[in-house]
């Protein structure tokens, strides 16, 4: 009794005293183990550590460390939480937190000290390449174990399956991909405890195909993430290979994305009533979207985009309740949107993009009362934005660009208002812009361009307070610039290019202290420039061209320090352009082009040295060009003068541009000779030089390290020889040197312009003959525009030409060239078949540096601006590139040339203008001429043809310019079709056997021209023809053996025949004779009167 009753007074103490000791405060748990404490010491020594993520780790208390969780009682390491910060998931990999130093074995055998560490995660450091140490497989008491991203390599041991406490394994490698799993994995089904598994980025593809069998006897699995494992058809579930579909049902997470799944999309999917996410995403996967995908009630996340799903979007997506995101988008679904997504009450973000859905926005979507984000860009989706979209009162984004729509944007956009970024552009919107917009207080972004909105820019835009940019541009906005867009005190852009704006650009612009870029060019703006422009300390481009603006360019643009692109060509500028402009000292492109000033070279150019690009073409610019221009702009890249007033001689300083890439001084009053130190221009691309007075020589000093690939040095008055350097230029697209007098034997071969695609030597007084131009037979060349007209070649045309297939325009006309006309021009590939052409007749000679955009655009400005004449239906017409890469044209006329037309120009199915006039050409008219159906222009006028105008002809349904005239031509004139419409009778002058309209004679009813009402080639003229031949043949044979058959059967007959024919054959020698004898009696009898 005394016994107990003194137990029950220790007990009663203790409880007090600990009692006491809990309310106190005081810490009851033991300290780390130094055993332990050792162990991670010898652990840290092991690494590298530059983030000093381990430097917490020293004193006597491990259980104080870092990343180092210890149990409260007993003091043992139960966790190391030493994951590597990841600051930015691109570029982890530059910042791991621990770098290897030691073995790796160092590591485990330290960690394996241990020896109650239940959760371990090591991912994102560097372990160097090393391969899993099988000794892992020792650390029994784990039950979390994330060994993703760390640069291991190699094989995963199967000593991982010793783990069987595991409800974790992360072994992923997503930015590597670096381990490998042998075929066998059975040790993966010992994880019997394993609750999730990702093994993302390992590749599986060696794996049998009984891999969903093994992790079938995971009971516990529910997490499953095997994306990017080169996983294919034969790894998934079928009927041949048995499967645990009790793993299905407890499935919440699974992700397959990113391997080489195809076909339709796995049917055991709907087995997985628990999937809450669902990641089947990259793929190639094909076929509907299983309508039994409405069975996964729970599902909140499905991603199923970059496959090649189709057909619709089933219906049953509207019984997920639960949806949160829906990624489809990169697929090929079509169809409509289904009314019943509006049930989806919980989802936030729908990603459709790049598709081919079409119909209208169900209207249905304003009940997603949740939603945040919608992307439906890049599909065919017509109607109207549903006026119900007002009611998404949570959503920011709003994406569905690259569509069809139509109608207005509906005035309850303004109740939205948390959105942040409106992309509307590129469909067919029309209307007005609401003035609700101006309720949008958190709108950032406005993208409404390339659409066909009306009317004015509304006022209420200026309480947009958060507006960053604005993109308008490419509408049919009209009235003035609202001057409350001066309140927009965030604008950084605004883009409203291209509309029908009026008015002045208002002077509140210069409040807008953060704009960068402002684009209002090809509108109908007027006034002045506004002075307070100054005031945009931040403004790097100014585009304001193609308007009417007029006045001056304000002094205050010098106050820009940031500025680098000014663009104000085509407007109604006057005056001096500003000094000022010197300060710029940042300026890299300056565009005034087509203004009115008047003035002298301006001098600010001496302090330009970031310059790249100065057009100042067509503004009346006076004088010569100063002599050390090539001194004052080191990094001139483009220099444009065209079109102005200067004189004086090309400054030889230009060579000392040594980033020169295109120059043009063409349409000026600049004489002398060309310096021939642009020989020295190795980086020289375009040159014009044309319409001057130039004169002298060419200099004949190219190199084949220079850049040329376009010279244009046409209508000037240069003298002498062809410059025999210049076939060295071997990337030179196309030569210019018409219209000059050039003069000597051409000795240029186009086998050594490997490049040339338009080479015109016209209007010159070149000699020789084509075979020393052409060079010998080849294939493939690239030339497009051959025109060597109104020059002095002689000789036939060599068979060698036919070899320059991809011509387009050949112009040979008024020169001596004898001989006939080849037949193989039959054969030059773009005129029989002009589907053969690419989308720009020349090549892009340059790659798409971004050093040289600006200058590719102002380069084929003018290119296009450098006409070349061709002599259609009679008469000089001017093509510009635009138009000339759709010519298909022959001129030979004016020259020597005999024989008649070959017939195998009829396959020219695609030449727009054929000329062969004013040469001796003989025979007939081909036929079938009828089949050449795109010919616009044909002039065979000035000839020896002879015989009938071709009924075929009446097939040219294009032509609208024929000149027949001054032939041997007869017959009646067909009529029908086009010809009915070419009523001058000048094109049949000079051949008087022709009648019919539109002549005045008449033709006989035995010459009557029948009517053509439906000829295609030879089809019934050949059906005729051949019925005539067969009736005329079985004529003459009934007649034949009607006469011979009866002689050979009947001997009487054929005696008495025989006998009549020697009869009459007596008769007629006897009669003649008589008449010999009496003609001889006649001339003698006259000779003895003589």
């Amino acid at each position: 009794m005394r016994e107990t009753f003194r137990a029950m007074l220790v007990l009663v103490a203790v409880l007090f005293f600990g009692a006491a000791e809990f309310c106190s405060g005081r810490n009851t748990s033991f300290s780390c183990i130094e055993r332990e404490r050792e162990a991670l010491l010898k652990f840290k020594l092991c690494f590298h550590d530059p983030s000093h993520m381990l430097s917490s780790w020293k004193g006597n208390d491990c259980c104080e460390w870092r990343g180092v969780d210890c149990e409260k009682k007993s003091g043992y390491v139960a966790s190391l939480h030493l994951r590597g910060s990841i600051s930015d998931q691109l570029y982890w990999y530059e910042q791991p937190q621990l770098y290897l130093m030691d073995n790796v074995e160092e590591v485990v055998s330290s960690l394996l000290k241990l020896s109650y560490l239940e959760h371990l995660d090591l991912s994102n450091n560097n372990f160097n390449g090393n391969l899993i140490p099988p000794s892992f497989g020792l650390m029994k008491q784990l039950r979390y174990l994330n060994l993703s991203n760390v640069q291991f390599k190699g094989r995963i041991p199967s000593e991982l399956g010793n783990l069987t406490r595991l409800h974790v394994l992360d072994l992923s490698q997503y930015y590597y991909g670096t381990y490998t799993v042998n075929d066998d994995i059975q040790w993966i089904s010992c994880l019997s405890s394993l609750q999730r598994l990702d093994m993302s980025g390992v590749n599986l593809s060696h794996v049998s195909s009984n891999l969903f069998q093994v992790l079938g006897m995971l009971p516990m699995l529910s997490w499953l993430s095997l994306s990017d494992c080169s996983l294919k058809n034969c790894h998934l579930p079928s009927p041949n290979h048995p499967f645990n579909f009790t793993l299905l049902g407890n499935m919440r997470h699974l992700d397959l994305s990113t391997n080489f799944f195809q076909g339709p999309t796995p049917i055991f999917l709907q087995n997985m009533t628990s999937l809450i996410f669902l990641y089947l995403s990259s793929n190639q996967l094909s076929g509907n979207i299983p309508n039994s995908i409405g069975q996964l009630s729970k599902l909140e996340i499905i991603y199923l985009f970059n496959n090649q799903l189709s057909g619709s979007i089933p219906d049953s997506i509207g019984q997920l309740s639960k949806l949160e995101i829906i990624y489809l988008f990169n697929n090929q679904l079509s169809g409509s949107i289904p009314d019943s997504i509006g049930q989806l009450s919980k989802l936030e973000i729908i990603y459709l993009f790049n598709n081919q859905l079409n119909g209208s926005i169900p209207d249905s979507i304003g009940q997603l009362s949740k939603l945040e984000i919608i992307y439906l860009f890049n599909n065919q989706l017509s109607g109207s934005i549903p006026y119900s979209i007002g009611q998404l009162s949570k959503l920011e984004i709003i994406y569905i660009s690259n569509n069809e729509l139509s109608g207005g944007i509906p005035d309850s956009i303004g109740q939205l208002s948390k959105l942040k970024i409106i992309y509307l552009f590129n469909n067919q919107l029309s209307g007005s812009i609401p003035d609700s917009i101006g309720q949008l207080s958190k709108l950032e972004i406005i993208y409404i361009s390339n659409n066909e909105l009306s009317g004015g820019i509304p006022d209420s835009i200026g309480q947009l307070s958060k507006l960053e940019s604005i993109y308008l541009s490419n509408n049919q906005l009209s009235g003035s610039i609202p001057d409350s867009i001066g309140q927009l005190s965030k604008l950084e852009l605004i883009d409203i290019s291209n509309n029908e704006l009026s008015g002045g650009i208002p002077d509140s612009i210069g409040q807008l202290s953060k704009l960068e870029s402002i684009y209002l060019s090809h509108n109908q703006l007027s006034g002045s420039i506004p002075d307070s422009i100054g005031q945009l300390s931040k403004l790097e481009s100014i585009y304001l061209s193609n308007n009417q603006l007029s006045g001056g360019i304000p002094d205050s643009i010098g106050q820009l320090s940031k500025l680098e692109s000014i663009y104000l060509s085509h407007n109604q500028l006057s005056g001096s352009i500003p000094d000022s402009i010197r300060q710029l000292s940042k300026l890299e492109s300056i565009d005034l082009s087509s203004n009115q000033f008047g003035t002298r070279f301006p001098e600010w150019h001496q302090l330009q040295k970031t310059i790249r690009m100065v057009d100042l073409s067509n503004t009346s610019i006076l004088g010569p060009l100063p002599k050390n221009i090539g001194h004052m702009m080191p990094m001139l890249q483009g220099l444009y003068l065209a079109n102005n007033l200067m004189n004086g001689s090309v400054p030889k300083s230009l060579c000392n541009l040594k980033n020169l890439e295109a120059l043009d001084l063409s349409n000026n009053m600049l004489s002398r000779n060309i310096p021939k130190s642009l020989c020295n221009s190795k980086h020289l691309i375009f040159l014009d030089l044309s319409n001057n007075m130039l004169s002298g020589s060419i200099p004949n000093c190219w190199r084949n390290d220079q850049s040329f690939k376009f010279i244009v040095l046409s209508s000037n008055n240069l003298s002498g020889l062809f410059p025999s350097t210049m076939t060295r230029l071997s990337s030179l697209g196309e030569l210019y040197l018409n219209n000059n007098s050039l003069h000597g034997e051409l000795h240029v071969t186009l086998k050594n312009f490997t490049s040339l695609v338009v080479l015109d030597l016209g209007e010159n007084k070149f000699s020789g003959n084509l075979t020393s131009i052409i060079g010998g037979e080849f294939s493939n060349h690239s030339l497009k525009v051959l025109r060597l007209r109104k020059n002095l070649i002689s000789g036939y045309i060599p068979l060698e030409l036919c070899f320059l297939s991809q011509l387009q325009i050949l112009d040979l006309a008024n020169n001596n060239l004898t001989g006939m006309i080849p037949p193989c021009f039959g054969k030059f590939s773009i005129m029989v078949n002009a589907t053969q052409l690419s989308h720009d007749m020349v090549h892009k000679y340059w790659d798409q540096d971004p050093s040289m955009v600006l200058l590719e655009e102002r380069y084929f400005v003018n290119w296009d601006l450098e006409p070349l004449m061709e002599v259609v239906k009679g008469r000089y017409l001017e093509y510009i590139r635009t138009t000339l890469r759709l010519e298909i044209s022959i001129d030979l006329s004016s020259n020597n040339l005999i024989g008649s037309i070959p017939e195998e120009l009829i396959f020219l199915k695609d030449l727009h203008n054929l000329n062969l006039s004013w040469n001796h050409l003989s025979g007939k008219i081909p036929a079938k001429i009828g089949q050449m159906e795109n010919l616009e222009s044909l002039d065979f006028s000035k000839n020896d043809l002879s015989g009938m105008i071709p009924n075929s002809m009446s097939n040219l349904t294009k032509l609208s310019y024929l000149n027949l005239s001054y032939n041997n031509l007869s017959g009646p004139i067909p009529t029908g079709y086009q010809l009915q419409t070419l009523e001058d009778p000048t094109m049949y002058a000079g051949n008087p056997q022709l009648c019919g309209v539109p002549l005045l004679k008449k033709c006989s009813n035995d010459t009557l021209s029948p009517t053509i009402t439906n000829f295609k080639g030879n089809d019934e003229g050949a059906l005729k023809r051949m019925l005539f031949y067969i009736v005329v043949m079985l004529g003459f044979a009934t007649g034949f053996w009607g006469v011979v058959g009866t002689l050979f059967f009947m001997k009487n007959w054929r005696y008495t025949y025989f006998q009549w024919v020697d009869n009459v054959q007596h008769w007629i020698l006897m009669v003649i004779t008589l008449k010999v004898t009496r003609f001889k009696k006649m001339f003698n009898g006259d000779r003895d009167d003589q």
